[in-house]
């Protein structure tokens, strides 16, 4: 992958001679991202680098983890960057993936998985206490009421996988590069699609076919809503990138 976008923001630092970004392999098999960098000040701090970095041109997801001074970058014949020439770094320990580390892909997915399971369960449990009597199935004659509890559990499940992406879902919607603003609504709306089935089928069961005032409450609390947000997907879906 290249990172010519990166490296070309860099070179924009006034400290910044010459520069290479790359990825390399810490410890476990991680993949970091690490920029070279060639600097006439041998004190140049790294933490600051990466902060002139943080802007509207490079989404996070492309931010070096670490940054190492060298003292020049190995060139090929052609003069261009021989990037598999680079020396291999001693690692910070937040950019190896050690303590303080940010979380990678992987773990981000178990952590956004182990969440969304406490909160279906919590959810589950809570229930019958928020909406007594919405879950009744004993006059549903079997084996119909089986599906019905399938739904009820469908709509935990969905509800814990909607608050844990609000939590950590983020990074994940990002990396696409769409305009920031439009990043922040998807995720929202992304998270309101999933978490919004449990609270409304529950209202929807307990409210009164001619309780009129509160069917539109729920039909513009709800409905309305979900129509706003997967409009707002679609408008993620065909967004230009962010730096078209």
């Amino acid at each position: 992958m290249a990172y010519d976008d990166v490296e070309a923001e860099l070179d924009r630092h006034p400290d910044v001679r010459e520069c290479a970004v790359t990825t390399i392999r810490a410890s476990g098999g991680r993949k970091v991202l690490v920029a070279y960098v060639v600097s006439a000040d041998p004190a140049l701090d790294a933490q600051k680098v990466r902060s002139f970095l943080r802007g509207p041109k490079v989404r996070s997801a492309r931010i070096p983890r670490a940054v190492i001074l060298v003292d020049e970058l190995p060139r090929r014949p052609s003069g261009k960057v021989a990037h598999d020439d680079l020396p291999l770094p001693v690692l910070p320990g937040e950019a190896r993936g050690g303590k303080g580390a940010a979380m990678g892909d992987g773990e981000r997915v178990g952590v956004l998985l182990g969440v969304a399971a406490a909160v279906a369960l919590l959810s589950l449990l809570l229930t019958d206490a928020i909406w007594p009597g919405s879950t009744d199935v004993s006059a549903v004659p079997g084996p119909w009421s089986g599906f019905f509890r399938g739904l009820y559990l469908a709509e935990s499940l969905a509800f814990g996988l909607g608050v844990a992406f609000l939590m950590f879902g983020y990074p994940m919607l990002d990396r696409f590069d769409r305009p920031r603003w439009l990043t922040v609504l998807a995720h929202l709306a992304v998270g309101w699609l999933l978490a919004s089935w449990w609270p409304q089928d529950n209202s929807y069961r307990l409210t009164g076919k001619t309780d009129w005032g509160s069917q539109a409450a729920l039909v513009y609390g709800f409905n309305v809503t979900l129509m706003l947000a997967a409009g707002v997907l679609v408008a993620f879906a065909f967004a230009r990138h962010r730096d078209d």
